[in-house]
């Protein structure tokens, strides 16, 4: 609860001493090499319901989006064999740029392995604020584990929402996968290579969150053995196409620069 109420109050303290107001960009390209199971303002997702996967990240100079390394999202370990997804989620990202009113939007490239294997596959994620208590608010956007034929969104609510099939054939290789909170009609757009996809069941989230890279697999886990399901990506970007007022220095930030993050637990994960 401290480091919620202090993460709160700096993220009000930065609005109070704004300059100009500009479009907010947070990039990370992956390309400075880490130490540990984490790149730098990266962690691992937790679950609200009980004890979370956990998902690692490891620097890949085998796969690369653009510069010369992505990173590999690894399903490390898992609390309860039934459990078939690990998440992590970047610390660096100023929540509050990613209101609605200033059009937020996360993406991603994905490297689609569909060739070589749909028992694993990997998505895109967020959850956004939500409205009421139990409410469900996960964005999912990707690849499904055991489908090989189409990329499929799901944005959750109380009236059990389920996977849209966006019509987008899934193939091997780079794809980029983005999803945006429209300030002008309240709805999620989901974009795949740049070219919109789907739009999201509702209109009433407030905002998106920070931004989260998943592996999905076929459980359990230990059937895997010592080569655990992974999803590859590259050129992770958060940020706003509306102006938002933010402190200069704070308008683009990079892998190891602090932010500002927000506390919070996956509510619900979806195959």
């Amino acid at each position: 609860m401290k480091k919620l109420t202090f993460v709160v109050c700096m993220s009000v303290l930065a609005f109070m001493m704004a300059g100009p107001a500009g479009a907010y960009v947070y990039q990370d390209n992956f390309e400075t090499a880490w130490t540990g199971n984490y790149a730098p303002g990266w962690d691992n997702e937790g679950y609200r319901h009980g004890d979370a996967p956990v998902a690692i990240m490891q620097q890949t100079s085998t796969h690369y989006g653009s510069g010369s390394s992505g990173v590999k999202v690894i399903a490390d370990s898992v609390p309860a064999g039934w459990e078939w997804w690990a998440v992590v989620y970047n610390t660096n990202v100023i929540t509050s740029a990613m209101a609605k009113q200033y059009d937020p939007y996360i993406k991603v490239n994905y490297y689609d392995e569909v060739n070589t294997s749909t028992a694993r596959a990997g998505q895109l994620y967020a959850v956004p604020n939500w409205v009421v208590d139990e409410d469900w608010t996960d964005v999912q956007f990707g690849a499904r584990i055991n489908r090989g034929d189409s990329y499929y969104f799901v944005s959750k609510d109380l009236n059990g929402s389920d996977w849209v099939d966006t019509g987008v054939a899934r193939t091997a290789g780079w794809h980029e996968l983005k999803f945006q909170l429209s300030s002008a009609d309240g709805y999620l757009h989901f974009y795949i290579d740049g070219f919109q996809a789907g739009l999201s069941n509702r209109n009433d989230l407030e905002n998106l969150g920070t931004g989260m890279l998943s592996v999905m697999f076929n459980a359990p886990l230990s059937n895997w053995g010592t080569d655990k399901p992974l999803a590859i990506y590259d050129n992770f970007e958060v940020g706003s196409t509306s102006s938002v007022p933010l402190p200069g220095t704070l308008m683009l930030l990079g892998s190891g620069l602090a932010g500002l993050g927000l506390i919070h637990g996956r509510k619900f994960i979806k195959r």
